[in-house]
Order: C-alpha cells, then sequence, then structure tokens
C-alpha cells in the first residue's frame, strides 16, 4: 500500500492511508531495508511535511527503513491535546512496525516532532529516542500562560496571513539565522499552503504552554539529543534532558555543519549530513 518511490506515489500512499483508518496519521516509506534492519519513524517539526526528512534519509550510512509520519492531519482529531496527539502517534508507530516486527524501533522527531516523539516514548519503549532541536520540557507556569499567548496570536496571523507570507516573518527568527545564512528562508512548498487551517489549531491547541507534565523517556534504551552548534537554548535543553533519563545515559551532540555557516534550528536542512551521522549511531547495536 505504500509507496517507495516518487512524491506523487507517496501521496497516493498517504490518500490510501488515510481512507483505510482514520485512527492512523498516514505516512512515507523514505527508505526500505530488510525486515530485521532498524526502523526509522520519523516526525517532522511545524508546519512541516514527510518530506522534510529527505535530505537525512538520503546521507543515512546505515541499513535500515526509513518512515517520515505526517502530523498535519492531527488537526482533524475532534480533541486535540498532548495526550491525544501521542496516542494517535503511538497507534500509527504500531501500524507501521507490524509490518516488521523484528526491526528495532528508532524514534526520531524534530522540533514539535520531537515533543511528540518523547510524549510517545512510554507507550513504544523504542529501542533508540532520537530528538533534533526539540524542547520537552513543561515551561514555569508564567512562561507556559504567556506562550499559549504567542501561539494563539501566531495562529491568528496564520489564519489572516496564509502560510507564504507568515513563512516569511517566522523565519525573520535568530532560531532560523541558519537557513536566512544559506538561503533558504521563506520558501514553503504549496503543499503546506494547503494545509494552513490545520497548523493553526495545531498552534493553538498543541501549544508547549499547555504540556503540564514532563514525558517518561526512561523507555527509551537509548537517548540522543542534537541541536544546532549556535542553538544556545536546545543545547540548555539537552543537558537538562540528562536528568529525565533517571540516570541513564543520553548523548548530546552540537551540530557543525561544516560549511562556515551558523547551524540554528532547522538542523533537517541546515545540517542533514550531522542528523543523519546520529541516526546511524541511532542504529547501531
Amino acid at each position: 500500500m505504500l509507496a517507495r518511490t516518487g512524491d506523487s506515489s507517496v501521496r497516493a500512499a498517504e490518500d490510501s492511508t488515510r481512507d483505510t483508518d482514520r485512527s492512523l496519521l498516514p505516512w512515507s516509506d523514505l527508505r526500505v531495508a530488510r525486515d530485521d534492519a532498524p526502523c526509522i519513524i520519523a516526525l517532522h517539526g511545524s508546519f512541516g511535511e514527510p518530506r522534510d526528512w529527505k535530505l537525512v534519509a538520503a546521507r543515512m550510512v546505515a541499513e535500515a527503513s526509513f518512515h517520515a509520519i505526517a502530523l498535519a492531519p492531527l488537526a482533524q482529531c475532534p480533541v486535540l491535546d498532548m495526550p491525544h496527539a501521542a496516542a494517535m502517534v503511538t497507534r500509527t508507530v504500531q501500524s507501521i512496525r507490524a509490518r516488521r516486527p523484528r526491526a528495532p524501533l528508532v524514534l526520531a522527531g524534530y522540533s514539535f516532532g520531537g515533543r511528540l516523539a518523547a510524549a510517545a516514548t512510554a507507550a513504544l519503549a523504542p529501542d533508540a529516542l532520537v530528538l533534533v532541536s526539540a524542547r520537552v520540557h513543561p515551561l514555569p507556569p508564567l512562561q507556559a500562560i504567556e506562550r499559549q499567548r504567542s501561539d494563539a496570536a501566531l495562529a491568528a496571523a496564520l489564519d489572516r496571513d496564509g502560510m507564504q507570507s507568515f513563512m516569511r516573518s517566522w523565519h525573520e527568527r535568530p532560531m532560523f539565522a541558519g537557513l536566512v545564512a544559506r538561503g533558504l528562508a521563506g520558501s514553503v512548498a504549496a503543499s503546506r499552503v494547503a494545509s494552513t487551517p490545520s497548523w493553526a489549531r495545531i498552534l493553538r491547541e498543541l501549544s508547549p504552554g499547555k504540556s503540564l507534565a514532563a514525558p517518561d523517556l526512561a523507555r527509551a534504551a537509548r537517548c540522543v539529543f542534537v541541536a544546532g552548534q549556535h542553538d544556545t537554548v536546545y543545547i540548555d535543553e539537552g543537558e537538562r534532558l540528562r536528568a529525565l533519563r533517571r540516570g541513564r545515559h543520553l548523548q548530546v551532540t552540537a551540530a557543525d555543519a561544516g560549511d562556515g555557516h551558523p547551524t540554528t534550528h532547522a538542523l533537517l536542512v541546515e545540517a542533514p549530513a550531522v542528523v543523519a551521522q546520529v541516526l546511524d549511531y541511532a542504529c547501531a547495536p
């Protein structure tokens, strides 16, 4: 049912998946491998889509299958909060895993997808958890309230201005300096424009300001965190995550793309080779 080649085939696969079972999120197969090779299941960031992981998947050396889940359809949930979103991600991962039950599970999440991956870890108990530029600690109460207000304003701006205009403004933030330096800021595929209403709802309902509990990362056999070398807030978050591991090892990597430009938040395009190396490490026995 799932496509192995080409974006049009991937879209057909996603449509088929959605029509077959609306309790699951659609996904794309970016790489295939033998049944006992590691199975990477990846979650993209806000305003993203599965193909955001293509640059990373193409640079991996380890043999592994690579499946990227689409998150915009979360907006179709009647009740949208982090527990319900994490449960839907869990069901989707389990559906993918049912096809390759012998494969070690590597769960990966970038930014917003990292929050979801962390929230689903207790239920999925992955062999490895890879968090990319992800902040998963709950915010202090006053900061949480302010973040809810900020995200509600962003959702209103997205509704009002549309995806293209919104993303140009979004990428002006210092956390995307690496995109700007590489001339990659502000470009949005037409497929993302179509998902504008979904992302506006997700911004409002799944704001980090509404996450009250720290995720249980203890059930991940291994945990790796990678953030941009110049993205100090997220480097600090990786260091703080060690406490959530309850003494179990957590590797923190500061990504340097080696091209003379800063590495900040958008590592899937700023430093895909570094993220691929981290996933290669996570796939190792």
